[in-house]
């Protein structure tokens, strides 16, 4: 078959009926929104209709952003038969695997080692295929776990080969929470099975890949490279968290196998299904995906977790992201970078080619001083431009080097020198090259300033058949509002940034105003916490004195329903059914994460940028089960100072409720110009009973702490006393 007449390795579907309805949607809720703005203009001599007009303004700025990701939703496909039938497998290009882990106490050694030996049994020739972990703890029980876990991968990888395994995560197909074979003989299966589960690391074979096999059957079954890596790491010099590990693993991987694409995963995301580095290389490899296919700088695909409840209380399945604006943004220029879960071509991660055309000591500045190193930026430039297919003699070489760094009796002369904490000083590591540094969200200012503002596109793989990734979500309410303002505060630090700002960068703008925008959404998520603060103590006051808010009631009451018409349909497009408890559990935690790991996050973002010293809200939580959050009910364990804003906003709010319905009902007379507040202070109780049970109503240990519940009645009752 000629080559233009091959099929297609991947295809793009665009949702033209959902496009249309959420631009339908948008355009009558911007026109009412505008008409609750009018309305209330007037008015704005008053403190609090001024208030209140900032609090409108600010929503609509993040709504207009928001909108961006939904413009233009699109799904995509992969056809790896028609990859493998366009290409052998042993022509593939090489994938480098990049698993970090930090902290041995909060990341277990087994859940590491089930990361690591899920990817090794991805379903890709072993000869291409190379996983390295970073254990920035340096824990002698973390390597001796990897000795381990090579050991019982020599069997787990050609099982799971010779068996069509569909889930290589070893727990989680041993305990029989998945479909486990693709099909073959089950007996001999079962029979292996029983095997695999009693082997141990003394009863290991001795046993090294046989050269003498046809190159194609070697490729296809030698064992995956297994890399374990502890930088060196010192007081003085700075590490940069997780984007300083991966920089040091792409150094050092680098001089190793070099692979043209790098998967990086969490060390709690494993595999999930084998298929995943096919499918990226659908997208990669595809000439015909699109005019500008060599600016593909990564495929996305979703996170996804395997402990999430059927009622999400927290939201953990980030429906937000994955499941609506992905696929949004997918039909712009792609999603940004998600933090694991991407295969991402090394070249656009070292800057694209007019990084790798410097030459000589232009090169050393940027990469560093190691000869090795700088041999391998050049022979990475000559494989992208000879189709990504090593030479043999390439492979022999590679072959000879693997084996002996496996067994740990041959490693690249320069590798302690490039992971050593010195190498990265003057070098261009973490601004010019790699994973960039100067925020703690590593992947989104990655992807904002690394890739799409250099004119590079993603896309987003979110197979139908199977997860091709499952992580843990955090089950208790503390760790969740910890995570989240961590995130928020990273991203409005950029989003604040005069140097990179998105809606400020003028390469990005050039690009496309659209994907501006929809970065800078995320930039400025943060900024919900201040018209949610301004919802949440106004109309409270103001309705327990008898003074009225929503003079344009109708229009005020339109806009609302409205916005939460839209929230419904992005809910139960994402869930393929009328979802509304999950776009309840969405509404309250929305409100709730505004007013904790927002706010703080917001908080957070100002210190930073006035350069004042950052306040420490991240308080270690105690350990959960998590069989409250599986039952539905909210864990407050640990909840500390995070919590505070929201425990005292809910008593205002019930306050206020009370009190203001009392002096309505007292009072007499025709009060209907409040039903607008009396309905929005009942729908944020409805919103917020679980903090006002944990309070009040439970005596389980986790409750909300005493010590919130005190603090929260004392601060609600000076804001009444003072305003009320």
């Amino acid at each position: 078959m000629a080559a233009a007449e091959m099929p297609p390795f991947s295809a793009v579907h665009v949702n033209k009926p959902l496009a249309a309805a959420n631009r339908l949607l948008a355009a009558v809720h911007l026109s009412l929104v505008a008409a609750v703005i009018a309305h209330r203009a007037p008015l704005l001599p008053s403190a609090a209709n001024a208030a209140m007009v900032a609090a409108d303004l600010t929503l609509l700025f993040l709504w207009a952003l928001s909108q961006s990701g939904l413009w233009r939703p699109v799904s995509r496909a992969a056809f790896p038969e028609s990859l493998l039938a366009a290409r052998r497998r042993s022509e593939l290009p090489g994938v480098d695997v990049l698993v970090v882990t930090a902290d041995p106490d909060k990341e277990p050694a087994l859940g590491v080692m089930n990361t690591v030996v899920s990817a090794m049994a991805l379903d890709y020739p072993g000869a291409r295929l190379s996983v390295y972990l970073s254990d920035d703890a340096g824990s002698p029980l973390m390597l001796l776990a990897a000795r381990k876990a090579y050991a019982f991968a020599r069997a787990w990888v050609p099982f799971c080969r010779k068996h069509s395994v569909q889930c290589p995560w070893p727990d989680r197909y041993f305990a029989g929470d998945d479909d486990q074979d693709g099909g073959g003989d089950q007996a001999a299966a079962a029979e292996e099975r029983r095997r695999i589960k009693i082997i141990t690391a003394g009863e290991e074979e001795d046993k090294n890949d046989d050269d003498h096999h046809h190159h194609d059957h070697e490729e296809e079954t030698r064992m995956p490279l297994l890399v374990y890596l502890s930088r060196e790491k010192r007081r003085a010099s700075p590490h940069h968290f997780k984007a300083g590990a991966l920089n040091a693993l792409l150094r050092v991987s680098s001089l190793v196998s070099n692979a043209p694409y790098v998967l990086v995963l969490d060390c709690d995301m494993s595999c999930n299904s084998r298929a995943s580095a096919l499918e990226a290389m659908c997208f990669h490899l595809d000439d015909r995906r699109s005019p500008d296919k060599d600016n593909l700088a990564f495929v996305q695909f979703p996170q996804m977790f395997h402990n999430l409840s059927r009622n999400d209380i927290y939201t953990n399945d980030l429906r937000y992201v994955f499941g609506t604006r992905w696929f949004g943004l997918d039909g712009l220029r792609g999603p940004l970078l998600s933090g694991t879960g991407f295969y991402v071509r090394r070249d656009a991660l070292y800057g694209g080619d007019y990084m790798l055309e410097a030459a000589g000591e232009l090169l050393a500045t940027r990469f560093g001083h190691s000869d090795q190193l700088l041999a391998s930026v050049r022979n990475l430039q000559l494989l992208m431009q000879s189709s990504l297919t090593p030479s043999s003699s390439s492979s022999s070489a590679e072959t000879e080097i693997s084996q002996h760094l496996i067994s740990g009796r041959l490693l690249p002369r320069d590798a302690t020198l490039v992971a050593s904490c010195a190498y990265e000083k003057g070098t261009g590591w973490g601004d010019q090259v790699g994973f960039m540094y100067h925020s703690v969200v590593e992947d989104y200012f990655t992807g904002y300033r690394r890739f799409f503002a250099r004119g590079w596109t993603s896309a987003y793989c979110y197979p139908a058949s199977r997860p091709p990734f499952l992580g843990t979500m955090p089950t208790n309410l503390n760790d969740v509002l910890v995570q989240n303002k961590r995130w928020m505060s990273g991203m409005l630090a950029v989003g604040l940034s005069r140097r990179h700002c998105p809606l400020a960068c003028p390469d990005l703008l050039a690009v496309s105003v659209p994907q501006a925008m929809a970065i800078a959404y995320f930039g400025f998520l943060a900024l919900y916490a201040l018209p949610v603060l301004c919802y949440a103590t106004l109309p409270q006051l103001c309705f327990l004195r008898g003074v009225p808010l929503f003079p344009d009631a109708p229009w005020f009451a339109a806009a609302f329903a409205s916005s939460l018409l839209q929230h419904l349909v992005e809910v139960s497009v994402a869930n393929r059914r009328l979802a509304v408890r999950a776009w309840w559990n969405e509404q309250r935690f929305w409100m709730l994460n505004a007013v904790t790991g927002q706010l703080f996050g917001c908080v957070s973002a100002f210190q930073d940028l006035l350069g004042a010293a950052a306040l420490d809200f991240d308080l270690t939580a105690k350990a959960s089960d998590g069989s409250l959050y599986q039952r539905g009910v909210f864990d407050f364990t640990g909840c500390s100072t995070l919590l505070l804003p929201a425990t005292t906003l809910c008593v205002l709010n019930a306050a206020s409720l009370v009190g203001g319905t009392w002096k309505m009902m007292t009072r007499g007379g025709a009060r209907g110009e409040l039903f607008p507040q009396l309905f929005l202070l009942s729908y944020v109780a409805a919103l917020s009973y679980p903090l006002l049970e944990g309070m009040f109503l439970r005596q389980d240990p986790a409750r909300v702490p005493w010590r919130i519940t005190v603090l929260s009645v004392a601060f609600a009752a000076v804001l009444l006393a003072l305003f009320g």
